[in-house]
């Protein structure tokens, strides 16, 4: 295991306010069980979201999210500087969707659903449809989102309706 990831992980499990009420009532030896059980689950996830096809990290007006399984996600209202697990992920490649820089954030609701965990849905896709995360993340950059770590999305390609098409200039 990387030693970044438990320093990482491990220092926000000992900021958590619930472990530091702990420790500053005495109960060192419970605050640091509830850590390592707080560190064990992270871990937990990550190896989820990084073996799981179509696991990203979305931040958006609503915070910041992990979607590392079907139906499975981990959040925090707060943003991902608040989210160690997000953190981690993002440094380790995973895929990043910024939809803050979105001018009409309404729109992205009706975007078609990540396939995450399971197979997309053939085409034609619409909103209740679960398509490739690729397809997602061109249609969510035509709408000015942000994309981070996505090699399946190629400079000057668009993914529609399932097929990549070349963009005129």
């Amino acid at each position: 295991m990387k030693t970044w990831i438990l320093r990482e992980l491990r220092g926000a499990a000992q900021r958590w306010w619930a472990h530091q009420a702990l420790r500053d009532a005495g109960e060192v030896a419970e605050a640091r069980r509830r850590e390592h059980g707080k560190i064990r689950s992270d871990m937990e996830i990550i190896r989820n979201a990084l073996s799981t096809t179509g696991a990203y990290i979305s931040v958006g007006r609503g915070g910041a999210y992990v979607h590392f399984g079907q139906g499975c996600t981990l959040s925090h209202p707060g943003g991902l500087e608040h989210l160690a697990t997000a953190r981690v992920l993002r440094r380790a490649g995973l895929p990043l969707i910024d939809t803050t820089t979105v001018d009409r954030p309404e729109r992205i609701m009706s975007l078609p659903m990540v396939a995450v965990g399971r197979e997309p849905d053939l085409p034609p896709w619409h909103a209740l449809s679960y398509v490739p995360l690729s397809a997602y993340a061109a249609r969510a950059i035509k709408l000015g989102a942000r994309v981070e770590s996505l090699e399946t999305l190629e400079e000057g390609t668009v993914e529609t309706e399932g097929e990549v098409r070349e963009d005129a200039p």
